[in-house]
């Protein structure tokens, strides 16, 4: 009894190992490339890489040389575009264009169209694209060899992606809001142009004042007093002018209205002035004159 619990124990636990392990491999995600260009290594296969199945009539007595063909006329080389719709292009680049013709290729087992991109007619080699289910897909190639005067198959394997499109033609856009964005140098730009206007400002503060100080003095010698006769004749009191604007003559009727009022002290004063020499003028004659002295002669 002991020994069939042991047994049974032990078969459950290697159940259980088994099922982890399995589950471990199918849960293994597969990681699709997201929206962009890459470039990517090329891998030939002689034999399928999932199958291990030889194709080619060489089979397996031309494995060695198979492999070492088919890595001759496959470029490391190749692109991986994914559309913004998810949908991927694998470009492949063939060697040896010279001595290979038509070549024809299978995805996943299913024949797809493949367009020329370009030609190197210097490295002999030749870019195909073509649409594929993912950049994991099976590429597989057949394609008549002219010095063998056969066709042969072989795989190719795409991996290693990285971001960038080398020397290859692309034939979609890849949006980068990313770059467009670039938040930090409008953030050193602000103080940039803040600080451009302070300068700026500062020598244009004493320019106005300029103007305006010259105008200022300019601007007091333009009433000239001379040419104003109002001003002339307020200021000297002297002369007049007429309607027309001619100097009139002085006339003294104001000054003989103010004589007027001051005639009776002037005729007093001249009168005191008449008495006076007239009663001198008697005594000169009383005393001098008619007693017969003269006062300027000698005694």
């Amino acid at each position: 009894m002991k020994n069939t619990a042991r047994k049974a124990v032990r078969g459950l636990c290697g159940m259980v190992a088994m099922l982890a392990l399995a589950a471990s491999i199918v849960s293994m995600p597969a990681s699709a490339a997201s929206h962009g260009i890459y470039t990517a290594t090329a891998t030939a296969h002689y034999r399928h890489p999932t199958t291990g199945v030889i194709e080619d009539s060489g089979g397996e007595n031309s494995a060695v040389l198979g492999q070492s063909m088919t890595e001759s006329a496959t470029n490391k080389k190749a692109l991986v575009e994914v559309d913004a719709s998810g949908n991927t292009w694998i470009t492949v680049r063939l060697n040896l264009m010279d001595n290979i013709q038509s070549p024809k290729f299978q995805v996943d087992g299913r024949s797809v169209s493949a367009s020329l991109m370009q030609e190197d007619y210097g490295s002999n080699t030749a870019d195909f694209r073509l649409k594929a289910n993912s950049e994991k897909s099976i590429i597989r190639c057949n394609m008549y060899v002219t010095p063998m005067g056969r066709e042969v198959i072989f795989y190719i394997t795409v991996g290693n992606l990285k971001s960038g499109s080398g020397d290859f033609v692309t034939s979609i856009s890849v949006e980068q809001p990313k770059a467009t964005a670039a938040p930090a140098p409008s953030a050193t730009k602000t103080p940039a142009a803040a600080s451009t206007p302070t300068p700026t400002k500062a020598p244009a503060a004493p320019a106005t004042p300029t103007p305006e100080a010259t105008v200022a003095p300019s601007a007091t010698p333009e009433p000239s007093p001379t040419t104003d006769p109002e001003a002339q004749s307020s200021a000297s009191g002297l002369e007049e002018f007429d309607a027309s604007g001619n100097a009139v003559e002085e006339t003294q009727a104001p000054e003989n209205t103010d004589s007027s009022s001051g005639s009776p002290v002037l005729w007093w004063v001249i009168g005191g002035l008449v008495v006076i020499a007239a009663v001198g003028g008697g005594v000169w004659y009383v005393f001098f004159v008619r007693k017969g002295k003269h006062p300027f002669g000698k005694k």
